[in-house]
C-alpha cells in the first residue's frame, strides 16, 4: 500500500478515533476532578492534557490502521530478518514499498514528539527510547496474536527510529524556546535522522541509475532455510548453457507511456478525466463519458500492459455482422496509433469479445537476434459504433533486440534452489518435501523493461503444485 492508499484508509477512521479520544479525555478529566477533590496535590497542565489527548488519538489511529482495519489472514506470521523490507523494495524497485518504509517511521513520530510534554522525566532520551520500543513491540504482538498482521523486526526498527526523530524535533523546539533563539546543536541533531534516510535513498537511486539492467522482483528478500527440507530432483540438468538473447521493452516502468495511452483513450472516445491515483504498481485514471458513465484506465508498471473498462457490467451478445463492423473500427484505430503488430491472429470469443494474438516460441526468443512482438489484445466493443469499449485489455509487448548474453547452466540455477535463494509465498520449514519435476528457460521483465532470461523450476511442495524463477544471467 502506498501513501495515497494509506491516507484513503486513514481519513474515514478519523471521526471514530476522535470520538473515542474525546470519551477517554472526559473520563480522565472526571477522574482528575475526583482526585483533586479528595485532596490530591499533583497538578496537570493544559499542555499535559492536550498531549495526552493527542497521544490517545494517535494510538487509536495506529491501531485502526495497522490492526483493526485488516482481516485475520496472517496466522501469526513473523519476520525476524532485519532490513528485508529494503531488499524487497530494491528488488521490485517499488515506490510503494519505499513509501511504506518512510510511513512506518513517520507514523511513530507523534509518539516521540508528544511524550516530552507529558512529564519532565520523559524529556530524557532513554525513557523515550524505552517507551517507544515497548509500544511498538506491543502493537506487533497484537498483530501477530490476532492474525491481523506480521510481527516484523523491520517495523520495530522503523517505528522506534521514527519516535526518536519526533523526540529530537521536540527537544529542538523546547531548547530553542528556553534560549529564545534557535539552538543549532539540538536542531542539527533533529535533522540527523531525516538526512540519513535522504542520503540512503539518494544513494540507492544513484546506484540504480548507474546500472544498465533493472532489478528483478523474482529475487527473494530473504533466503529460505533449507535445513531439514527434503529435496528430490526428477529432471536431468545440463552443466553448460549457450548464450541467449536479451531484449528490452520501452513500455515497462514508463510513466510517460502510461500517460500517453490514457490520453489517447480519453481523446479518442471523448472521455472526461475525474481523478488520477496510485494503486501499488498500477496508475489509475478515472473517466466519465458524455452520459456520465464511469470508465477506469489502469496502467501496470511491471508489465507495461493497460486496461480500460466501463463499470456498468452489462452483458451483450453481438451478431457476426456487428462484430465484423466493430472489428474494422477498433482494428483501424489500433493500426493508426501503431498499437497492433503485423501477423496477429484474430478470433472471436463468447460472441462478445474481439481478440488479437501473436506468440513467439521461446526457442526463437532465446536464439533470435531481431525485434519481435508478443502478447494479446482483448476487446469487448461498445454498444454503439465508435464508442469507448466496454473492456479493452492491452498486453501486446514490443521487444527490441539488445545483444547476446552469457547465462548460468540449469545445474547452477538448481544450486540456487538448494541454497534457498528463491521466492516462495509460504516459507519452507523442517520436514517439508520439495520435488522438482522439470525446468525450462523462460523470460521475465526487470524494472527497466529488459526482457531477461530466467529458469523456471516446476514441481510440488508436500504434494501441492509449486514453481519458482531463478535469474539466469551470469553477470546479473
Amino acid at each position: 500500500m502506498d501513501i495515497q492508499g494509506i491516507l484513503s484508509t486513514l481519513l474515514p477512521l478519523l471521526p471514530k478515533v476522535l470520538a473515542i479520544a474525546l470519551v477517554f479525555l472526559g473520563v480522565i478529566s472526571l477522574l482528575y476532578t475526583v482526585y483533586r477533590k479528595r485532596g490530591g496535590k499533583r497538578r496537570f497542565s493544559i499542555a499535559q492534557f492536550v498531549a495526552g489527548y493527542l497521544l490517545v488519538m494517535w494510538f487509536g489511529l495506529v491501531m485502526m490502521l495497522t490492526t483493526f482495519s485488516r482481516g485475520a489472514n496472517f496466522e501469526g506470521w513473523v519476520n525476524f530478518r532485519l532490513f528485508s523490507g529494503y531488499r524487497s523494495a530494491w528488488n521490485q524497485w517499488s515506490l510503494s514499498e519505499f513509501q511504506l518504509i518512510i510511513f512506518n517511521m513517520m507514523m511513530f513520530m507523534p509518539l516521540g514528539f508528544l511524550l516530552p510534554l507529558l512529564s519532565i522525566r520523559l524529556r530524557r532520551f532513554t525513557p523515550v527510547l524505552v517507551v517507544s520500543f515497548i509500544v511498538t513491540i506491543g502493537i506487533e504482538l497484537i498483530q501477530m496474536l490476532s492474525g491481523r498482521g506480521i510481527f516484523e523486526l523491520d517495523d520495530i526498527f522503523h517505528n522506534t527510529i521514527g519516535s526518536i526523530a519526533g523526540y529530537l524535533i521536540m527537544q529542538a523546539i523546547l531548547s530553542s524556546m528556553a534560549k529564545r533563539k534557535l539552538d543549532f546543536k539540538s536542531t542539527g541533531l533533529a535533522l540527523c535522522i531525516p538526512m540519513a534516510f535522504v542520503l540512503l535513498f539518494t544513494s540507492a537511486l544513484a546506484v540504480y541509475q548507474s546500472k544498465e539492467l533493472g532489478n528483478l522482483s523474482i529475487r527473494p528478500a530473504i533466503k529460505q532455510n533449507m535445513s531439514g527440507v527434503e529435496v528430490k530432483l526428477d529432471a536431468r540438468l545440463p552443466e553448460q548453457a549457450k548464450p541467449v538473447s536479451l531484449y528490452v521493452n520501452h513500455h515497462i516502468y514508463n510513466l510517460e507511456y502510461g500517460e500517453r495511452m490514457a490520453t489517447l483513450v480519453q481523446q479518442s472516445f471523448k472521455l472526461q478525466q475525474q481523478e488520477k491515483r496510485i494503486d501499488g504498481m498500477n496508475r489509475i485514471w478515472l473517466f466519465d463519458d458524455s452520459d456520465g458513465h464511469p470508465y477506469t484506465f489502469s496502467y501496470n508498471l511491471q508489465d507495461g500492459g493497460w486496461q480500460v473498462y466501463g463499470e456498468s457490467g452489462d452483458e451483450m451478445k453481438l451478431s457476426k455482422e456487428e462484430l465484423t463492423r466493430h472489428r474494422a473500427f477498433y482494428e483501424k484505430w489500433m493500426l493508426d496509433h501503431d498499437m497492433l503488430p503485423e501477423n496477429t491472429t484474430f478470433s472471436i470469443q463468447n460472441e462478445d469479445t474481439l481478440r488479437w494474438d501473436i506468440r513467439e516460441p521461446l526457442d526463437a526468443v532465446a536464439d533470435g537476434e531481431m525485434d519481435f512482438a508478443n502478447g494479446m489484445v482483448m476487446l469487448m466493443p461498445a454498444s454503439t459504433d465508435g464508442g469507448a469499449p466496454r473492456d479493452l485489455f492491452y498486453a501486446m509487448n514490443q521487444n527490441e533486440y539488445v545483444r547476446k548474453v552469457e547465462i548460468i547452466s540449469p545445474a547452477q540455477a538448481y544450486a540456487q534452489v538448494l541454497g534457498g535463494n528463491f521466492y516462495v509465498y509460504n516459507d519452507l520449514k523442517k520436514g517439508d518435501r520439495l520435488r522438482i519435476e522439470k525446468y525450462a528457460l523462460v523470460y521475465t521483465y526487470d524494472s527497466k523493461g529488459y526482457y531477461q532470461p530466467v529458469y523456471r523450476f516446476v514441481g510440488t511442495v508436500n504434494g501441492e503444485q509449486w514453481e519458482t524463477l531463478i535469474p539466469a544471467m551470469s553477470n546479473a
